[in-house]
């Protein structure tokens, strides 16, 4: 058997199992760590699994300079927000990135929505920013149990707080 050969099934026999284990693997420590969705390659049952970007929530609770409590939705279209980020934020909801966007709230210009004590960001002008005391961001997926048949949200990240 020529060396050539004893490489290719080597590689046939050997590596390619263990580049599929050590992905396998980097999969696992992701979803358990950093919240990965099993949906975007966190996980290889990710058809037993109703935890998608999509029914993820971004919960962000804001306290005004009169110390009133708001709710701030983060949906796109925004200009502060890309839909590309929003859904990075669900998908993947890392420290960084929470503690990032809620700095990007607290100098945001909100707007009030259709909804009582709920309103929207998006960039402000210098002189339109909103006076918030502090910003609360929390990820959180929806669960299911089968028997009982129950269905809630639980968080998957930590809550972050932002201060000016």
């Amino acid at each position: 058997m020529s060396i050539r050969n004893a490489t290719i099934q080597l590689v046939q026999k050997g590596a390619i199992p263990l580049l599929l284990a050590i992905v396998a693997g980097r999969q696992l420590v992701l979803t358990q760590t950093v919240g990965l969705s099993p949906w975007h390659g966190g996980g290889f049952g990710m058809f037993a699994s109703i935890d998608r970007d999509e029914w993820r929530q971004v919960e962000a609770v804001a306290t005004d300079c009169e110390g009133k409590t708001i709710t701030i939705t983060l949906e796109s279209p925004s200009d502060l927000f890309s839909s590309r980020s929003l859904i990075y934020l669900r998908t993947v909801p890392e420290l960084p990135l929470l503690a990032t966007v809620a700095q990007a709230l607290l100098q945001a210009e909100l707007r009030p929505t259709e909804q009582p004590a709920v309103y929207s960001a998006h960039m402000a002008s210098t002189s339109n920013s909103t006076c918030l005391q502090q910003v609360r961001l929390q990820v959180w997926r929806l669960r299911h149990q089968r028997q009982p048949s129950l269905i809630w949200y639980e968080p998957i990240s930590p809550l972050v707080e932002a201060r000016p």
